[in-house]
């Protein structure tokens, strides 16, 4: 059987992620949406389907996929944004389609079409759907923040991370069933480990310094390294090789983001490469305690939510002292200094409040910062980038 992952649209409501992403990457639980599919979909012939700016891109982080090929087989087609389950197979691989008040979420095709076909058909609007709102999806990034217990409990027995089985010396358990530490791990003592409200997932390769308190759900991504003192309070994704100190809650970091210094972030989603700075504070409940707007520079919204934070693309830097407002935007490559709060909405490469990064600087930083974790910015990416920075100009 054929399975066709799709993009549409609405990757534009997950910037600034998706400037340089697919929708399949956003992450939730312990995996992005496209490992979820390959785990479990490892019999079936998997195809991706991704708008042509970030093809070559796509194809050069996943070798082992067909991705946009001129021919689409027969199959079922899923939307990217689909946080898929086990037991979706059973419920609805059947001759519907499947959707919910938004979006076409699964989609039958019953021939072989061209790619281009394929996409046509995927947008219009009045295809023959079953409406099932149960089906798990990411409209806006802030729902894999939702989701995150949800899918960590669901991945609890689904990895090749171990049970506790070893303590380290002076370190504190509560609900040791709960946690699982992978090989290599160093927690250091004082530190406190507290599933009680949910699983704690360390990877291999972690060390946890001194007097931290990590308190569940959690998963920290392999290699990665929290800082002495570090308050995890629970409902937070560490990817992998990152380095997280100070306060943290209800936030999801993607790998190689460092916020290793005193500071507070909360309800966030931060992506790769990320720098924040020592002392850097986020709102993420206003005052008067109304429901929080959200700006895409094109539109705005009402999140309906009482608590949300910092949406940071990747490449961004943020400065010492930084104090980031409720619902922020933040978008790829910017770097944010000065005093009082930021903006709301801050463009990608933004220099600043009012200027914009010199093209070469920012991709000399870039090529510094990949250096020091012994990595190299392809030709590939480097090309996106500057597609991304004329984009952005206009």
């Amino acid at each position: 059987m054929n399975i066709i992952i799709f993009e549409d649209n609405f990757y534009k409501d997950l910037f600034p992620f998706t400037y340089n992403h697919a929708s399949f990457e956003i992450k939730t639980g312990m995996y992005t949406n496209i490992e979820r599919f390959i785990k479990s979909f490892s019999s079936y012939n998997l195809i991706v389907v991704v708008r042509d700016e970030i093809e070559d891109l796509i194809k050069e982080r996943f070798t082992n996929l067909t991705i946009n090929p001129s021919v689409i087989p027969e199959g079922y087609c899923i939307n990217s944004r689909v946080v898929w389950k086990n037991e979706y197979n059973d419920l609805y691989f059947n001759e519907n389609n499947y959707s919910n008040n938004q979006s076409l979420l699964i989609y039958n095709n019953k021939e072989e079409i061209s790619l281009e076909k394929l996409t046509g058909i995927l947008k219009i609007k009045n295809i023959e759907t079953i409406d099932d709102c149960s089906i798990l999806v990411i409209n806006y990034l802030w729902n894999a923040i939702d989701l995150f217990e949800e899918m960590l409990n669901n991945d609890f027995s689904n990895n090749d991370i171990n049970n506790l089985n070893e303590k380290f010396e002076s370190v504190f358990y509560i609900n040791e069933n709960n946690i699982k530490i992978g090989n290599n791990v160093v927690i250091k003592a004082g530190t406190i480990l507290d599933a009680e409200k949910g699983p704690i997932i360390i990877g291999n390769n972690v060390t946890v310094d001194i007097g931290s308190k990590i308190q569940g759900p959690v998963f920290i991504d392999h290699d990665s390294y929290i800082s002495p003192g570090s308050k995890i309070r629970g409902h937070c994704l560490i990817g992998e090789k990152c380095k997280i100190g100070g306060e943290i809650t209800n936030s999801i970091f993607h790998a190689k983001s460092n916020k290793v210094h005193d500071g507070f972030i909360g309800h966030s989603y931060i992506g790769e490469w990320v720098n924040i700075g020592a002392g850097t504070n986020n709102s993420n409940l206003k005052n008067n305690y109304s429901t929080i707007k959200f700006n895409f520079s094109q539109k705005e919204i009402d999140t309906n939510r009482l608590f949300l934070g910092t949406m940071i693309g990747d490449y961004t830097r943020i400065g010492i002292s930084s104090m980031l407002n409720t619902g922020t935007f933040i978008g790829f490559g910017a770097n944010i200094f000065g005093a009082d709060f930021s903006h709301k909405y801050t463009k990608s490469f933004s220099w600043g409040r009012n200027h914009i990064v010199e093209l070469d600087k920012f991709l000399d930083t870039c090529k510094k910062m990949k250096n020091r974790r012994d990595e190299t910015l392809s030709d590939i990416e480097e090309k996106l980038i500057v597609y991304l920075y004329d984009d952005k100009k206009k």
